[in-house]
């Protein structure tokens, strides 16, 4: 059950450096770049009590999940992994109310693993495109919830993936023989039920 609540938080690993909206305040951040602020800070942090910060920009579901999450997930999902990011783009915003908003972005990373010497160009490559809901509150953006996620994972093949030989032309395929199908023969002034297809 912890895992379930947590899931929302694992699509929010990747992003580059911290930029100049680091140091605005929080009133002076777009929704936009509140998304873009959780995802830096979620791949840069290098202790637990780090997930403060991710709080200060969550509300609703989203903050329950982080409170709820154990120090022991948080390390695990934030600090422990290593990611190299290959992209990273605000796909769509649609504003619902001027209070509420959706952020659709795109990301594309490499999953190294907790090993910090691992070869980018063998790992699996991930591409996940989420879709939060941004809702204002107290004149500030705070990230409420995951509302809609797709992830495709590519994984490198050590070997030449071959289908196995099929019969031949001039052969049939393998089959049991199938008994001829019955006809039902309806009682007086009842309907005739043809046997199904083959």
């Amino acid at each position: 059950m912890r895992r379930a609540n947590f899931a929302p938080l694992l699509c929010f690993f990747i992003l580059i450096g911290c930029s100049k909206m680091c140091s605005s305040g929080r009133e002076d951040m777009t929704p936009e770049q509140v998304v873009q602020t959780y995802l830096d800070i979620s791949l840069n942090m290098t202790k637990v009590e780090q997930k403060q910060d991710l709080m200060k920009l969550t509300t609703g579901n989203l903050k329950n999940a982080l409170v709820q999450a154990p120090d022991d997930i948080i390390s695990a999902a934030f600090i422990k992994q290593n990611y190299k990011l290959e992209r990273y783009s605000v796909v769509e915003r649609r504003d619902r109310t001027p209070r509420e908003t959706e952020i659709t972005f795109l990301l594309t990373y490499r999953n190294l693993g907790p090993d910090k010497n691992a070869n980018a160009d063998t790992a699996p490559k991930t591409t996940t495109e989420n879709t939060l809901s941004v809702v204002k509150e107290d004149k500030a953006w705070y990230i409420r919830d995951v509302i809609g996620k797709k992830t495709s994972i590519d994984f490198l093949l050590d070997e030449e993936v071959k289908a196995k030989p099929g019969p031949g032309i001039d052969e049939p395929p393998p089959s049991e023989e199938a008994a001829p199908a019955e006809e039902t023969i309806p009682a007086e002034g009842g309907v005739t039920t043809p046997p199904p297809a083959p």
